[in-house]
């Protein structure tokens, strides 16, 4: 009834293998460490007694001082909230390394609340001091470039305590998120997508890949658009009328929004000149809820859904700072109610929204039951999420106006009418 010796002796060497790989990996993993590192403590058989709580604090501490906050001298930007301490009659500031906000982000070990710290402090950057924080994204870039191709095609079955296969893990994830480009301003907005999805990811890097293999690979169903959507946001309220499998006709109820022209004098502020407007920069100075989606028209108009406390009456809206900002009725739905939508996930280049409204048009044009209100026009964009969502969470839509054909009105009398 026993196992064969061979079958025996081939599992030994499996498990011995597996050990060996595991232990060649975690100490190369460029200063990570390994009995002694925070992150891989529980592995040495310390965790749950005394002698290993004490020398899990005492990494942690020396990390918080050594690594993750770095002298003025040799930082790339991005000073921490504390400013500065006085030393030698001087005063000396702190920064956060490229390096270190790198490995607190994309470990499982890493406190919730000191990524989102860590995360805040960039968002923050982002409206005081851009420049700071394009010079800490390139840090960061030139640190997952420079991690050797070998670890870039390793994908392993757990989590690795390995700063080198970590950068492996996120030098995968940004080539498929940026799917061939190259174009820098892209790469940094890419990389701090990343690391705020990092922040709320409980398994770090590894963890996330595996989310966005998963959310991939599933089919971009409106079930799956519409948990891709923000849930704490208003929305227009629409009823669907006719469903198609890659698009649907909807019915909206009428709503309101801020508009600007993007030629105007905001030219590529438009988004934070209406986003300014939400958030209280009127003349009443009244502070309104953020709601999605975010409506653009030909490249040439944009728009913020209003709040649907003014959806009736569009009088009652604080007044804008500038005649360059609008209060209006959405002309999306001014020709027709009933929309054709197509959906679609991703980031809305011009080429892919261009593809999508083409599509749509086609499919409208080939369907017996609708017409387009406007044949030739230029179909709406809706975009849901905020610009820090990464692809394969990301909701859009292309929406044009259509009408029921001459067959299919005369076809639809008050019965088929209860149906719908």
């Amino acid at each position: 009834g026993s196992a064969p010796k061979g079958d025996i002796f081939e599992g030994m060497m499996r498990g011995v293998s597996l050990v060996f790989i595991f232990i060649t990996l975690a100490c190369i993993s460029h200063a990570d460490g390994f009995l002694i590192h925070p992150s891989t403590a529980h592995f040495s058989g310390l965790a749950g007694n005394k002698v290993g709580e004490s020398l899990r604090t005492a990494c942690r501490a020396a990390a918080a001082s050594s690594r993750l906050y770095g002298r003025e001298s040799g930082g790339l930007g991005l000073r921490m909230a504390g400013g500065s301490k006085e030393s030698d009659g001087g005063k000396e500031g702190t920064t956060l390394q490229p390096a270190s906000v790198l490995r607190l982000l994309m470990s499982t070990r890493s406190k919730e609340a000191d990524k989102a710290a860590v995360v805040d402090q960039m968002m923050s950057m982002r409206k005081e001091n851009v420049e700071e924080l394009q010079t800490l994204l390139d840090g960061m870039l030139a640190e997952m470039d420079g991690v050797a191709p070998f670890f870039c095609t390793l994908q392993s079955p757990i989590p690795l305590p390995s700063y080198r296969v970590k950068l492996g893990t996120l030098s995968r994830m940004m080539a498929s998120v940026m799917d061939g480009e190259t174009e820098a301003r892209r790469r940094r907005s890419a990389m701090a997508q990343l690391m705020r999805q990092l922040s709320k990811s409980p398994r770090g890097v590894w963890g996330l890949e595996r989310e966005m293999i998963a959310r991939t690979k599933r089919s971009t169903t409106m079930k799956e658009m519409l948990d891709r959507t923000p849930s704490d946001l208003e929305t227009p309220k629409y009823t669907v009328e006719k469903e198609y499998g890659e698009w649907e006709v909807r019915s909206y109820d009428k709503f309101s929004v801020v508009s600007a022209q993007m030629e105007s004098a905001f030219g590529p502020g438009t988004f934070n000149a209406l986003a300014g407007y939400i958030f209280g920069s009127n003349k009443e100075g009244v502070k309104m809820a953020m709601t999605t989606p975010v409506i653009n028209k030909g490249g040439s108009k944009m728009s913020f859904v209003m709040p649907s406390d003014y959806w009736e009456d569009t009088a009652k809206s604080p007044t804008p700072m500038t005649r360059d900002v609008t209060i209006e009725e959405s002309d999306m739905v001014a020709d027709s109610s009933t929309l054709a939508v197509m959906w679609f996930g991703g980031y809305a280049t011009k080429e892919e929204v261009e593809k999508r409204k083409k599509a749509l048009v086609s499919m409208v044009e080939a369907n017996e039951e609708w017409d387009l209100v406007q044949p030739g026009g230029d179909p709406y964009l809706l975009q849901y999420n905020d610009p820090f969502q990464p692809p394969w969470k990301r909701r859009n839509e292309v929406v044009a106006a259509v009408k029921r054909t001459p067959a299919a009105s005369g076809a639809t009398g008050p019965a088929a009418a209860a149906e719908v």
